[in-house]
């Protein structure tokens, strides 16, 4: 077996050789640390012309062995200038991505030692991104910000950089006069210099958190002032943004309480602060006390009625416990930052925005997780086999991990799980963690021994698979419910054992029955003195299954109106969409497109009365345009899309020009061309020059334009590809180039350049859009992206592109 350290030396040099292949995957374990951080100190001038920053990397780490004379710091491609130790200048050299440094003496685990390091890093592959303007989009304002994790700190300054040490920190930032610098913890103090034209920002945190954590932004900001009690909420944003900055921004002291109350553990930072960038090529990041955001979260109040800053910013907060607070020991368990931040994201949601909400969100994870549990993507949730950190970082974590927490829920029941969640938090305040730690903490809370579940649902995968069958047994007077677990049994999927609850109807009166499945195949029996009207097999969807349960049309119809569940009434429909054209099925639809008190099940029952073939349903969705919510106004204009009459299309034409909706007035713009067909172009001529959130309008237009396919509608597609483009726009069009027209050798040659476009985005669009045409010339273009891309979702998205084309040949040639 290898030793200890030879397997350390590969994890940590995993995806670090800019200009190598992907590594490969390898089991990971736990850095091991020769010594402590206790402070960084870093005092850098961020220079935005020259994409760099030069600096002074101040740090405190005491030894974690009794003969320390060397010490070890990630810094990869830095230009190192001196490192000194006591003011005494120490002997360093550099390999690959880490800084050797040569100590004067051997030091003891007493001692403590104030490490210097003046460095530069002059237009970093990762770690620290610079915007500006240029001939493409010369409105763009300059920017710097960084991007710790997982591991890319150590491109911008020397660290120890792994998430399982803990330290203290302070930023102290000059920049150009007019600027803002913003960093984590306390702003200590703001020094103009006049003379220079330059002005320099203190920070200082002054609690432990991982190096990762620790983050720059720059530029012409403003700042809007909240609070929360005593802790300041400032909300960083570029002049034109800042009249929408609280509709994003504004519920954030009211999550704030709404955490602190259901941890238990009162908000732990000394600010938080949310500052917008642009092109972030992530959603979100909750640097410590400071997160950082897409500007994408940004939008106005049209867009409002589509759209909601709240997952994001939800998520990103619960951060600063689960992540910051409590931080992973290492990536192998960063379900425990991004599970947990997920989960509490949803429990916002079903606070903020109701049961249904929330539980059709925990739904959707549901979906999520089944969908990602396939092939070669199958993995635990706790995985230590992977090629680079970044690749963990999927819906394995994200959506299974509040999943998993919420049947976690549901088997503790409310006061043990939150009573469990503060004894957590507070044995783990401020420290590194790992799953064990815990289950040992629902144990030590409850006296609970949940190592069942554990092993089911984090260190295996898979999820049950059901086959229900119920039948009434008229003499006995009972229920027979009958359960299969059909999932395929291997090495990470086995037999689950999982309570679930059951809700029976009889007298239009519901009663839940919980039973606890365990076996291959079971039996479950319960008092029914007449049949059922309904039985639902895990009511309210609690727990990550698939289902195959059939009923009959008039049980589904009576679910659809009566199940308590939001999410029970939108499966109802779901199992009887087929069968749209049966009377029982489209009266029932039409009562719940209108009279459902849950958005999604009136979207839903809309949607699903648009197939109804036999039946003129064009008033009812006529009368559901004038629904309250924009979501089910789209979904009923969609469907008036079938109807040809005059009153169809003055309804369309009102809702492309007039509502107040962008999403509804592009789902119109999709009806109206199939309505009125002959003015389908001078509809899109329109929809061209609108600008929506998202460019959703005129995606849309773009799409339509695309079915058309004659030269023009190519023309105008191709020109929206061209660097300067929305970058939205730009997506949709290099996607509808190779779904329509990749064939063609120009077109093909087109999309390959752009394999090279300064956009994250767009890159990873087209390696995407390749991968699909299976076209063997686009091989090696596609190798050189994978070998020299920094960041490693690209040089992945560029193999994966890669696996695809060669499948397609071979399967070609068969």
């Amino acid at each position: 077996m290898k030793s200890l350290f030879a397997v350390l030396l590969i994890v940590c040099s995993v995806g670090s050789f800019f200009g190598q292949e992907p590594a490969p995957v390898v089991q990971h374990v736990t850095r091991e640390r020769t010594f402590h951080v206790l402070h960084y100190r870093l005092a850098v001038t961020v220079d935005f012309p020259s994409k760099s920053c030069i600096g002074v990397m101040d740090v405190r780490l005491m030894p974690l062995r009794p003969v320390f004379d060397e010490v070890k710091l990630d810094a990869a491609d830095l230009g190192i200038k001196s490192v000194t130790l006591d003011k005494k200048n120490l002997e360093y050299h550099t390999v690959d991505e880490t800084l050797f440094v040569k100590l004067d003496r051997a030091y003891g685990l007493q001692d403590t030692l104030d490490l210097q390091v003046s460095y530069s890093a002059i237009a970093p592959k990762k770690g620290l991104y610079f915007v500006s303007p240029d001939s493409g989009y010369p409105q763009k304002e300059y920017e710097a910000w960084t991007q710790g994790e997982p591991d890319e700190n150590h491109f911008w300054f020397p660290c120890y950089d792994f998430p399982n040490d803990k330290a203290t920190s302070e930023m102290i930032v000059t920049v150009r006069e007019g600027y803002t610098a913003i960093s984590n913890g306390a702003l200590m103090d703001v020094k103009p210099d006049a003379a220079h034209h330059l002005v320099t920002y203190h920070w200082y945190e002054g609690k432990p958190h991982s190096s990762y954590l620790i983050s720059l932004v720059a530029g012409k900001y403003d700042e809007v002032k909240d609070s929360w009690g005593t802790v300041p909420l400032s909300y960083y944003v570029l002049p034109y943004q800042k009249a929408d900055a609280l509709r994003s921004f504004g519920d954030t002291p009211k999550m704030i309480e709404f955490y602190s109350n259901k941890i238990g553990y009162v908000y732990p930072w000394e600010k938080y602060a949310q500052t917008v960038v642009e092109d972030f090529i992530y959603g979100g990041e909750e640097n410590v006390s400071a997160t950082t955001l897409n500007d994408a979260t940004i939008h106005d109040a049209r867009a409002h009625l589509d759209y909601t800053s709240e997952g994001l910013v939800a998520h990103e907060l619960a951060h600063m416990w689960w992540g910051d607070l409590l931080t992973c020991r290492d990536w192998s368990q960063s379900w425990l930052n991004e599970g947990f931040a997920s989960f509490f994201q949803n429990q916002f949601t079903y606070f903020h925005d109701g049961h249904d909400d929330g539980a059709y969100e925990n739904m959707e994870s549901q979906t999520t997780s089944r969908n990602v549990d396939s092939g070669d993507k199958r993995r635990p949730t706790v995985c230590s086999r992977f090629a680079h950190p970044n690749d963990l970082f999927d819906s394995h974590i994200y959506a299974k991990g509040t999943v998993i927490l919420n049947m976690l829920k549901d088997i503790l029941g409310e006061e043990l799980f939150w009573k469990s969640i503060n004894y957590y938090a507070h044995k783990f305040a401020f420290q590194n963690v790992e799953t064990n730690d815990f289950k040992i903490a629902i144990e030590e809370a409850t006296g609970y021994n949940l190592g069942w579940f554990f092993d089911e649902w984090l260190y295996k995968a898979g999820y049950p698979e059901f086959e229900v069958r119920s039948d009434w047994n008229q003499s006995g007077r009972s229920l027979n419910l009958s359960v299969r677990q059909t999932q395929k049994i291997d090495s990470l999927t086995g037999v689950f054992s999982m309570p679930v609850n059951v809700e029976i109807w009889e007298n239009d009166i519901p009663r839940t029955e919980k039973i606890w499945v365990s076996k291959a195949e079971e039996t479950f029996s319960f008092r029914a003195d007449q049949k059922p009207q309904l039985v639902i097999f895990d009511k309210g969807s609690r727990v990550l299954k698939r289902l195959t349960f059939l009923k009959p049309l008039d049980e589904c119809a009576y679910q659809l109106l009566h199940a308590d569940e939001g999410v029970d009434r939108y499966a109802a429909i779901d199992e009887m969409a087929w069968a749209a054209d049966s009377a029982v099925v489209t009266d029932a639809l039409r009562k719940a497109a209108v009279d459902d008190p849950f958005w999604e099940v009136r979207r839903g029952a809309v949607f699903a009365l648009g197939d109804v073939k036999k039946t003129d349903v064009s008033e009812l969705l006529e009368n559901s345009y004038g629904d309250r919510d924009a979501r089910v106004r789209a979904a009923a204009v969609t469907a008036l899309g079938n109807y040809h009459s005059p009153q169809a299309l003055s309804t369309l034409k009102h809702a492309f020009d007039q509502d107040s909706s962008y999403s509804v007035a592009a789902a119109a713009l999709g009806a109206l061309v199939k309505a009125d067909s002959l003015h389908l172009k001078e509809y899109c001529a329109e929809a061209l020059v609108r600008s929506s959130r998202g460019e959703i309008i005129r995606s849309t237009a773009l799409r339509i334009l695309s079915k058309v396919g004659d030269d023009a509608s190519l023309n105008t597609i191709f020109a929206n590809t061209r660097y300067g483009v929305e970058t939205n726009i730009r997506i949709q069009c290099i996607n509808i180039l190779a779904s329509k027209w990749g064939q063609r050798d120009d077109i093909f040659q087109s999309l390959l350049s752009l394999l090279h476009d300064p956009s994250f985005y767009v890159r990873r669009a087209v390696m995407g859009a390749l991968g699909r045409l299976g076209n063997e010339k686009a091989i090696e273009p596609l190798k050189y992206s994978m070998e020299h891309e920094p960041d490693s979702r690209l040089a992945n998205d560029a193999r994966d592109a890669i696996d695809k084309i060669q499948k397609a040949h071979t399967d070609q040639h068969r």
